[in-house]
């Protein structure tokens, strides 16, 4: 490698390895809120059974079971119940890709762009000495049509959007709502991780031995 080119490479590894430990935290969370929501769902379902058993009086079928929710401990006297719920409405948020699920993708996928776009990029650039907008990347430019429509059209995907996925489209579905089960979920990390091979590989990709950016699936970039 040149050694202007192994230069530049070299200062890229900086903000590309903060840029990753972000996404493979971003995994943790995701993953760890999954474990919670099917808590939750599996904790209600098994006290709705008791709060409906007869007890010395008569019972109406179909009486709504009612979930309190606070962050302080439920049994102290003087609580203040921030949330009252149906429980099957409870059930249904916490259920697989269910309301809670879709909240954590989509607050991950505005999140990773906005800190690609407003950190990460311009960083980048400067080492280059190109502008930002010149740091084209075809997965985050799915990303930013995401963003766009999660914060701008509720969530809702149009047709005229959709088509212009290069990458994501698969993942996604036109005039329809974006919405991820956990498999597609942990698609759309492996597709951010290849985008960021793909920068890398800009540099060394023609050495021997480098791989294709699409066969990998996670990055790790030690540090010096």
């Amino acid at each position: 490698m040149e050694p202007v080119k192994f230069k530049k490479a070299k200062a890229e590894l900086g903000p590309l390895r903060e840029f990753m430990d972000f996404v493979n935290r971003q995994v943790g969370v995701y993953c760890d809120c999954l474990s919670s929501f099917r808590g939750n769902k599996v904790r209600i379902e098994r006290q709705i059974p008791r709060v409906q058993r007869p007890a010395g009086r008569r019972v109406d079928q179909g009486r709504p079971v009612i979930v309190w929710a606070s962050l302080e401990d439920p049994t102290s006297p003087d609580i203040i119940h921030h949330r009252i719920v149906r429980a099957d409405e409870f059930i249904a948020a916490n259920t697989e890709a269910g309301f809670n699920e879709q909240q954590v993708c989509r607050s991950i996928i505005v999140f990773m762009f906005a800190y690609w776009d407003e950190e990460v990029r311009p960083r980048i650039a400067t080492i280059r000495g190109v502008r930002p907008n010149d740091i084209m990347i075809d997965e985050f430019g799915d990303l930013r049509i995401l963003r766009k429509c999660i914060v701008h059209e509720q969530g809702h995907l149009p047709a005229s959007e959709h088509a212009k996925l290069k990458v994501l489209a698969k993942l996604c579905h036109p005039d329809a709502d974006i919405s991820f089960s956990h498999d597609e979920m942990h698609r759309l990390f492996v597709h951010v991780k290849q985008g960021i091979a793909r920068l890398i590989l800009q540099y060394a990709g023609d050495m021997p031995g480098a791989p294709k950016a699409s066969d990998i699936v996670g990055i790790a970039i030690q540090k010096p």
